[in-house]
């Protein structure tokens, strides 16, 4: 026995125990290995995905996607996840990669290179040339998970059915991650099948680690009738950098190489998920979180949404009914008798019937309850949850009647359009696209007014053809809408397709920069805790953080002073916004 110091897994590899095989001696034709290269930042890596996924869904059972997270493209900045992992920046560094997204095909040849780009050169077209050819090697995997105690064990039989080309080959055996929610840039133009209600990306087969070595543990007897049975057994991390490593969605994959590292060929390959176990009752329900979308609003009307709930079947059967039950603010509940199938282990996010509420200025709480699955009482005790979420009369108030459209084109300025809207939907005002330039870098357009009317919902929203917003290393780009004191209505510049702000004005005067003589802002830069004290005239006053793009961090009501706890915020620059009913001020604060 051998014991593993892996970074992912620690666990052990039982050598093989030959001639107790189960696999079928009848010779089988290969399956396709698709090891792709790729990382959140990679504008074209989307299709790489897509192509894979196309040649999966063509083959059902006879394709295995290994999608590895590696190189510049998926250095993760920011609050960004971090998808990469030690065993996969080692698999990349044994391939020459020119260029992302990248793949091999069992790690053939094709047109004189070994790696290609997925969308372009292999899958899904060269797949079936692959499935074609007889394999010298029969596979079977088998595969149990525990629920509580996390144990994998993992069994591989092999049986060669003709000699292959070299004496040592080498077993390759890794665990992949389904439904890992995070960005990635290019996904709503090159993938949109991928993207998720709440705009994430939903990333599929992510390669989380090898139980084997990082390249393969060897066969040393690879003639015709040489069978073994391979097995493993780890304890799974609940999560790996920081992403959660969610055991219902986990997928394992084994492969033979017939050769030493990145050289050889793959013989052939398969993919299961594992069989949950350690299920303690037949019939139980898991809340496990609800969502709320944030509410902006020109005024304090009546609101109807459609809230998400996400619940997993803890229970030994395949869950098929449930209870949901759920309010906003305390008020009158909704029932929901949801109906579906989710099998044991696994999780789904449901969509809840429709709910129509008068949202507070501020802070909101959705609240669900979920019960009965298959109509028998549940075990689990407490099955509920909250959700706050914030309803914004307006994400600014222009207190004047003119507003200024700045904008800061990238290089590829051709791409790009904008327009403002009223509360109908009537275009008031739009402008570009304009000239590209010759090389990165940016481009101030011409400021542009507009004369807008009082007490007035507007909507600007900026465009972006190619899908990869003004910011995406051609030039930093950016855009805001100010009123005449210099309130910065919206801005931004990090999106993909479009991004939008709503505004509104006033039917008086606004308020300004005397008002808040006696503003206190401290400490600034602040590390723990914000302090905003303020004076002025009126019953109540909203406070809220911004990031630099203009998306609302928090906020707090109160009429004289409020309270931010930051400590967990990202060092930077962030804006603090105090609006009342008749206008807005905006000061800038440092997070350190």
């Amino acid at each position: 026995m051998r014991n593993f110091t892996k970074v992912l897994f620690a666990g052990a590899l039982a050598l093989p125990v030959l001639g107790n095989a189960q696999v079928s001696t009848t010779p089988e034709n290969r399956n396709a290995v698709i090891e792709e290269w790729t990382g959140i930042y990679c504008q074209y890596c989307p299709t790489g995905h897509a192509a894979v996924q196309t040649a999966i869904n063509n083959n059902p059972g006879d394709v295995v996607g290994i999608n590895i997270h590696t190189g510049g493209y998926a250095n993760p900045n920011g609050g960004d996840p971090d998808f990469r992992t030690a065993d996969g920046d080692v698999n990349a560094s044994g391939f020459t990669i020119t260029g992302y997204p990248s793949s091999t095909l069992n790690r053939r040849t094709i047109g004189g290179s070994q790696t290609y780009h997925p969308a372009n050169s292999n899958q899904p077209d060269k797949v079936p040339a692959i499935l074609a050819q007889v394999s010298e090697v029969n596979m079977d995997i088998t595969a149990t998970l525990d629920i509580n105690t996390r144990v994998l064990t993992v069994d591989v039989e092999y049986y060669y059915t003709a000699n292959a080309p070299n004496s040592t080959n080498y077993m390759y055996v890794g665990i992949l991650q389904n439904n890992v929610e995070g960005p990635q840039t290019g996904g709503s133009t090159y993938n949109p099948s991928a993207i998720l209600p709440n705009g994430n990306y939903n990333h599929m087969h992510m390669f989380r680690g090898f139980m084997t070595a990082n390249w393969g543990d060897a066969i040393t007897t690879t003639t015709t009738g040489s069978t073994a049975t391979m097995s493993y057994s780890e304890t799974l991390p609940t999560n790996i950098a920081g992403v959660d490593m969610d055991i219902a969605n986990l997928e394992i994959f084994a492969f033979i190489n017939d050769g030493n590292q990145a050289s050889g060929n793959i013989l052939t390959g398969l993919s299961i998920h594992p069989t949950l176990t350690g299920f303690t009752s037949t019939d139980e329900v898991i809340f496990e979180g609800a969502n709320m979308d944030d509410v902006n609003l020109c005024d304090p009307v009546a609101y109807t949404a459609n809230p998400t709930a996400t619940i997993r079947n803890w229970g030994s059967n395949t869950m098929t009914t449930a209870t949901i039950t759920y309010d906003v603010n305390g008020g009158t509940p909704v029932v929901m008798n949801w109906t579906g199938s989710i099998e044991p282990g696994m999780a789904e996010t449901v969509t809840l019937d429709p709910i129509t509420f008068t949202p507070n200025s501020g802070s909101n709480t959705l609240n669900v309850a979920i019960s009965d699955p298959n109509g028998v009482a549940d075990i689990t005790t407490d099955n509920s949850g909250t959700n706050n979420f914030s309803a914004s009369l307006t994400s600014a108030l222009a207190y004047d009647y003119t507003v200024t459209v700045n904008l800061t084109t990238d290089r590829y300025a051709s791409e790009t359009t904008w327009e403002l809207t009223d509360g109908s939907g009537a275009v008031i005002a739009s402008a570009g696209p304009w000239a590209d330039l010759a090389a990165n870098g940016t481009t101030v357009q011409t400021p542009v007014d507009v004369n807008i009317s009082a007490n007035e919902c507007y909507t600007f929203t900026i465009y972006d053809t190619y899908g990869d917003g003004i910011n995406s290393g051609y030039g930093v780009g950016s855009f805001s809408v100010e009123d005449q004191q210099g309130n910065v209505m919206t801005s931004g510049g990090n999106f993909s397709s479009e991004d939008f702000g709503l505004f509104k004005t006033s039917s008086e005067a606004g308020i300004s920069e005397i008002a808040f003589e006696n503003l206190t802002i401290y400490p600034n830069p602040a590390s723990d805790v914000l302090n905003v004290e303020f004076n002025v005239d009126a019953e109540e006053v909203s406070v809220s953080i911004l990031d630099l793009s203009g998306r609302m961090i928090a906020t707090e009501n109160g009429s004289t002073a409020v309270t931010f706890n930051v400590g967990d915020l990202a060092s930077g620059s962030y804006l603090v916004r105090i609006s009342t009913e008749n206008g807005s001020y905006t000061e800038n604060v440092v997070i350190k």
